[in-house]
């Protein structure tokens, strides 16, 4: 749905004023009808969405992945045998093995990434949902919290993970599939289901009305020229004096602080942490007392010599093709912020959303190195254990993801440094 245009405002008085979090232009928002959704008319990048039935139907969502969560840690998970031996993998051994292995911050991070952030999404959507219909206590802190966690959630990517280490094991072992490993790939359609059902500014709008403590604010120009700024958290409007945000308490800033020195910073550490983890062992099998160790390149040699070739791509994309491209790109988007705007590609505005959002795909080689420890354990015939290259690939992928919450993308509409000291000298 387009928005109004600055050239032709809005005749409906209740009409709410809305920044966009991309490009920082001020709009003005009209009421949606269920299943419509309205779009920044500068960026294109959505504001507002309204879902059909939208607190019921997150919250049957929700309460289904919840259920199949539970499942799925109740019954065994996969089963694998190989020789007359067979060993069973329960949901939970995927961290409890590592931490028996003396693993305990890769145990943590799988158990944070696909059982507890997972979870707790879910559990607090359900409660967010009925503080629509019932005054439930401290609901802006644990919307607060959801929104904070959200993008540590990676089922999706532990199901990829899975995949891809099944394959792995098919040419070796038999593989059987347990109760709960369909539980869980129900579970991960219910807990995407869910996040796609719901909109922030819609969500945050019922759970408590969103400040307009500004009057003669014209919308088509931009919140800086303005004073104002936009909350993060809630997509609330706070006037540029105010330190916080009325609705959340969230501290609010004109723009990231630092943002660029703070990306590139942490891009310079990826970059060097990524020559290590392609360098170091990734993993170590270890068969009949003859251990074979395969770093991220020569595991992607291996399969593809197998013919093993989707796997193979997969795994090519993920920890080599993504965590380079992302590091390459964010560079251009901190560079394009230093050209005068007439200069500045425009494929910025929609390419730093899709590398915000890939990123964290390249955790899978992780997962699968976590799942193959669990899974292949044959007492003295055959083993999997995780090399250093793990570790340092994990804080790779971790690192990166920071670098693309601390860029700002509203400087890529801004007045270059040199823009702005002329516009003052004017």
């Amino acid at each position: 749905m387009p928005l109004q245009s600055a050239a032709n405002p809005s005749e409906n008085s209740t009409a709410e004023l809305v920044l966009c979090r991309y490009c920082d232009l001020l709009q003005e928002l009209p009421p949606l009808a269920d299943g419509q959704e309205a779009d920044c008319q500068r960026c294109g990048h959505e504001l507002d969405a309204r879902q059909k039935e939208s607190a019921l139907r997150p919250i049957l969502y929700a309460l289904s992945a919840l259920f199949m969560l539970l499942l799925t840690n109740l019954f065994p998970f996969i089963g694998m045998d190989a020789a007359g031996n067979s060993r069973e993998m329960d949901f939970l051994d995927t961290s409890a093995v590592l931490l028996d292995e003396d693993y305990p911050w890769l145990a943590l991070l799988v158990w944070l990434f696909i059982q507890a952030i997972p979870a707790f999404c879910m559990t607090a959507i359900i409660y967010l949902k009925l503080g629509m219909f019932y005054r439930l206590p401290a609901l802006v802190q644990v919307a607060r919290m959801l929104y904070t966690l959200k993008p540590w959630s990676m089922v999706d990517i532990f199901l990829i993970g899975l995949i891809v280490s099944f394959v792995k094991l098919l040419t070796h072992f038999e593989i059987s599939l347990g109760m709960s490993f369909w539980a869980f790939c129900l579970f991960c359609v219910l807990h995407l289901r869910t996040f796609q059902v719901i909109d922030r500014h819609e969500l945050w709008s019922r759970i408590a009305p969103a400040p307009q403590p500004i009057a003669g604010k014209i919308a088509g120009q931009t919140g800086l020229s303005q004073g104002l700024k936009v909350c993060s958290c809630c997509t609330a409007l706070v006037p540029i004096e105010q330190k916080h945000c009325s609705r959340c308490k969230t501290r609010v800033h004109q723009r990231i602080p630092n943002s660029i020195q703070k990306t590139v910073a942490l891009l310079i550490t990826a970059s060097i942490l990524y020559i290590p983890a392609n360098t170091l062992v990734m993993m170590e099998t270890v068969s009949l007392g003859e251990s074979i160790y395969s770093t991220i390149v020569s595991g992607i040699v291996l399969m593809w010599l197998e013919g093993s070739y989707p796997v193979a791509i997969v795994v090519l994309l993920a920890s080599v093709v993504i965590p380079i491209a992302k590091i390459v790109v964010m560079f251009w988007l901190t560079y394009l912020t230093t050209l005068p705007l007439s200069e500045r590609s425009k494929h910025g505005t929609w390419v730093y959303p899709v590398v915000d959002w890939i990123g964290r795909w390249s955790m899978v080689d992780v997962l699968v190195v976590a799942i193959l420890a669990a899974l292949v354990r044959f007492d003295a015939m055959v083993g999997v254990y995780p090399g250093a290259a793990t570790f340092v690939f994990a804080a790779v992928v971790i690192i990166t993801m920071f670098a693309a919450m601390s860029f700002d993308p509203r400087l890529l509409w801004d007045p270059s440094p040199e823009e702005q000291l002329e516009q003052q000298r004017e």
